[in-house]
């Protein structure tokens, strides 16, 4: 009987495929949160070679990323070639608060609109707050800052609109002010916002839209972007 051929199994890719996908998210994630913190700052190139080194990721992993963020609004492509980091002034600040009052009040009137403005629903909003109050008796800038923003992407996402999330993720405001306020004026602010938080909250469990659309909006306008305090 001839001597069957072996040939060598193929390598399984199918462990692979998920752990590089993952890499690809966790590298988009990392990028997504430094541009909103302000590094690299507004107008510097971002280089592949650069950063692929600095996520630890191939550079079509890095693209894929680099076209993400730049569907988000967060970046922007090169006259030529290459990826830049836009500049936003008070112009595109001012544009970007008016479009998240609309989308957010949107936001606000559907939940109660549709009956999502149940405890469970709720629930983890009331807790971005009850962390934003730890996060200020810290002291944590970073910290308050991330979680304040976090509270304003759940209320989105409690409306289970899939349109104005959508359009919500192209409006990003930086995390971070360039102001640098005292600190006795930065903790004020901050418990402000906190107390905000939470009568858009009881309004909502009402079914008060006209009053839970009034505070955020005043709210959006005065504290769209918790500043840094001076140490």
């Amino acid at each position: 009987m001839p001597e069957q051929e072996i040939t060598p199994a193929s390598p399984d890719r199918s462990q692979s495929r998920p752990r590089e996908s993952a890499r690809r998210e966790q590298a988009c994630a990392r990028l997504r949160l430094m541009l909103l913190l302000r590094q690299p700052p507004q107008g510097r190139r971002l280089r592949e070679a650069e950063w692929s080194d600095r996520l630890q990721v191939n550079r079509t992993a890095l693209r894929e990323a680099f076209a993400r963020l730049e569907a988000e609004g967060l970046i922007e492509k090169g006259p030529v070639t290459g990826y830049f980091i836009p500049s936003f002034g008070e112009r595109e600040r001012l544009e970007t608060i008016e479009t998240r009052v609309m989308l957010e009040c949107g936001a606000v009137e559907r939940i109660c609109r549709h009956g999502l403005n149940t405890p469970e629903n709720l629930q983890n909003l009331h807790q971005t707050c009850d962390q934003l109050e730890r996060l200020l008796a810290e002291r944590l800038a970073l910290g308050v800052a991330e979680m304040d923003r976090r509270f304003h992407d759940l209320l989105v996402a409690t409306a289970r609109s899939r349109r104005i999330s959508m359009l919500y993720l192209r409006v990003t405001l930086p995390l971070i002010s360039t102001t640098v306020i005292e600190a006795q004026a930065w903790t004020a602010q901050v418990a402000r916002a906190v107390s905000e938080h939470r009568q858009i909250l009881s309004a909502m469990a009402a079914g008060d839209v006209a009053s839970a659309r009034s505070v955020l909006e005043g709210h959006l306008r005065d504290l769209a972007v918790i500043p840094l305090f001076a140490t």
